[in-house]
């Protein structure tokens, strides 16, 4: 009958160990700081978070839990220290990473730098983000603009911030530039439509009245003149021809445009 009750307290602390064992996965983590930027990018909104973890309880962590909200790509979850990359587990908007897979698992007392990276669409209006852990330092950046800071920031914590004022709108890159294009073709189409317009206004000056006159009295002089020496033979019929083809064409043009003032 006395061997019962020790065989029971055996039972016992087994069970304790077993389910200590289970549920200490990631008992004892607190996030030391949560730093998180985003800024605009080509393919969109590209968010950056750091995070520093660290063990603050009795037994070794071996798996860490992140929380990522909806319509996102291209996600990394990377170890600062190493470089590596380590692959999550993904249930909804929760990213969970079993660090005995990856042989970063963490002691008590020791820390952990994750870099979480991601990217969200152009059009995204608000950024939402979860706690899993306390955290001591949370900052979250717009294009180096502070949208939140807070300290000691309790688990489970929900937080949803507006990334562009109602009165903003986010551009993407590819509609800025097709707006400058648009703006340079219209502004050269005007310049050189006054450029051909000054050019017919001093054509017309330069061309008007006296000047005419006196340019159709040399050429009808020239054409006496070639005439004079073709007969003469000092020059012969082919230049005879060009020059009186040149010359007349040239004389008709002045009188045409006389007669356009009159």
């Amino acid at each position: 009958m006395k061997k019962i009750p020790k065989l029971l307290f055996l039972g016992y602390f087994i069970l304790i160990l077993l389910i200590s064992s289970c549920s200490a996965s990631d008992i004892g983590i607190v996030t030391e700081s949560h730093i998180i930027d985003i800024t605009n990018s080509e393919t969109g909104l590209l968010v950056e978070e750091n995070i520093l973890l660290n063990n603050t309880g009795p037994y070794t962590v071996t798996s860490i839990r992140f929380w990522i909200q909806q319509d996102i790509k291209d996600v990394k979850i990377q170890v600062v220290e190493s470089g590596d990359l380590i692959n999550p587990i993904i249930t909804g908007n929760t990213r969970e990473v079993n660090l005995t897979d990856t042989n970063y698992t963490i002691k008590p007392g020791n820390k952990l730098e994750i870099l979480l990276s991601y990217t969200l669409s152009t059009n995204t209006k608000n950024f939402e983000k979860r706690t899993f852990y306390e955290v001591s330092i949370l900052s979250i950046n717009f294009n180096k603009e502070e949208l939140y800071k807070g300290e000691n920031v309790q688990a489970d914590s929900y937080l949803k911030l507006r990334l562009y004022k109602p009165t903003e709108a986010p551009l993407s890159i590819t509609l800025l530039i097709i707006i400058f294009a648009v703006v340079v073709i219209l502004i050269s189409t005007i310049l050189l439509l006054l450029r051909k317009q000054r050019k017919k206004v001093k054509k017309s000056i330069v061309e008007s009245g006296e000047i005419l006159n006196t340019k159709k009295a040399l050429l009808m002089s020239l054409l006496k003149d070639i005439e004079k020496q073709h007969r003469s033979k000092s020059i012969s019929d082919d230049t005879y021809n060009k020059l009186k083809d040149e010359y007349k064409q040239q004389a008709v043009e002045a009188m045409k445009k006389l007669e356009d003032l009159k």
